[in-house]
């Protein structure tokens, strides 16, 4: 049931619409979910060595660039479950992830007093099936997790990860600075993931038309509107932003000259130069700062990161609680289809104790094609097009809307 996202209340309530016998208890299904989750570590930790060898004849020196990013289970900060992953920047593969949980349903429920002779004694018995492996915030857990991980490459894989790719989450790779997993003769160096500084940019620039926006310019006109810095304007700039940074990904020089290139050619003449809102402080940190853009050298992004995301989430629903024992399990799982596609379910399958047809096989190799297929068609370069004009597109007609219509909706407007 897990492999379709759903657990024992759903199997249930298949049962019952198929006219079927009720299925096993909640008892037997927590040996079931206890089995399940010994094998798919199992085959998960097997899946990670073979892409952390693959990693590691492709980088020399065992100094590896690896990304990073964390995951929860609910939006916000008050999530109580989440999962930090590594994968190798060469491979593509996952080669280390961590899942926690500051919750534990057992501990919720105890009524008596926390402290004394019975209480030490039910932990103790309880210590063992306890689904609580961590204490603090949930905007914590990612640094927490990263460093854990990072601690024990060079005891799980032999390996060191000399690279960090992140996004803009400063707290994870200080925490990186500050421990040194590898000591003070080897430290971590950040590369910044191109697609969240291409998102910076649309950020930044939306800020500014709603700083401007009911501000007059020189012109006598606002900063918005027909003509001006839209949104689909702003959509515009990020993606020739990012493409900049991406198609010069060897050379800072190159990558600047390239980015006011982009300004210049969208927003200013050689008569009549536009740079009213560029930086007058040498210091201001802006987004074709040399430093900024030699992070950026290389090109990498956490794509990767993101689709295992979605696949962890997919095999446990944000929308369904869920205990620690479980999210481990979508974790392990999630790894093992994300590194060798979906026909390592049958090494899972035949670890758990059960036999395999020919219909399992034919049906898994099936998916695996279609989703080679899929991925495929999403990189031709019309595919990306297409999809870029279809936003655009879009974006044009909300502003329309909003021209026609006005302001129909303003939240905490009241």
């Amino acid at each position: 049931m897990t492999c379709i996202d759903q657990g024992l209340e759903s199997l249930k309530t298949f049962c019952a619409v198929m006219s079927l016998p009720n299925p096993v208890e909640q008892k037997s299904y927590d040996v079931i979910n206890n089995k399940l989750s010994r094998v798919m570590k199992e085959v998960a930790e097997e899946s990670m060595k073979r892409a952390a060898v693959e990693e590691n004849s492709s980088s020399p020196d065992n100094l590896l660039t690896v990304s990073g990013d964390g995951t929860w289970k609910t939006r916000g900060h008050s999530s109580l479950i989440g999962v930090c992953t590594v994968i190798g920047a060469e491979t593509g593969k996952v080669l280390d992830r961590e899942v926690w949980s500051s919750f534990c349903k057992g501990c919720d429920s105890y009524n008596g007093v926390k402290f004394g002779i019975k209480y030490n004694k039910w932990q103790r018995a309880h210590k063992i099936s306890c689904r609580k492996n961590y204490s603090g915030s949930a905007g914590k857990m990612e640094a927490d997790g990263m460093l854990r991980i990072f601690n024990r490459s060079e005891k799980l894989h032999i390996l060191k990860y000399s690279n960090y790719i992140g996004d803009g989450d400063t707290k994870t790779f200080n925490a990186l600075s500050e421990n040194k997993p590898y000591g003070d003769d080897h430290l971590i160096q950040k590369i910044e993931c191109v697609g969240h500084v291409q998102k910076r940019m649309g950020t930044r620039l939306r800020k500014l038309k709603l700083v401007y926006s009911k501000k007059k310019l020189s012109d006598g006109k606002t900063i918005g509107g027909k003509g001006r810095l839209t949104d689909s304007l702003i959509d515009k700039l990020a993606h020739y932003y990012g493409n900049a940074i991406r198609c010069n990904s060897t050379s800072v020089k190159e990558m600047r000259k390239a980015i006011w290139a982009v300004w210049g050619h969208s927003c200013s003449t050689d008569d009549e130069p536009m740079h009213w809102f560029c930086p007058t402080n040498p210091n201001t940190w802006y987004l074709s700062h040399p430093a900024l853009l030699k992070k950026c050298l290389g090109g990498k992004t956490q794509n990767p990161n993101e689709s295992l995301n979605s696949l962890i989430w997919k095999f446990c629903p944000k929308t369904i609680g869920s205990s620690l024992q479980i999210a481990e399990i979508a974790a392990n799982l999630a790894t093992s289809v994300f590194n060798d596609g979906n026909q390592i379910l049958i090494t899972s399958l035949e670890k758990f104790g059960l036999k395999i047809n020919r219909n399992v096989c034919v049906s898994l190799a099936e998916r695996d094609n279609r989703r080679i297929f899929t991925s495929r068609q999403r990189h031709l370069e019309s595919s990306f097009e297409a999809h870029r004009a279809k936003k655009i597109k879009k974006s044009k007609k909300i502003e329309l809307f909003q021209e026609q219509e006005g302001i129909s909706y303003d939240p905490a407007a009241f």
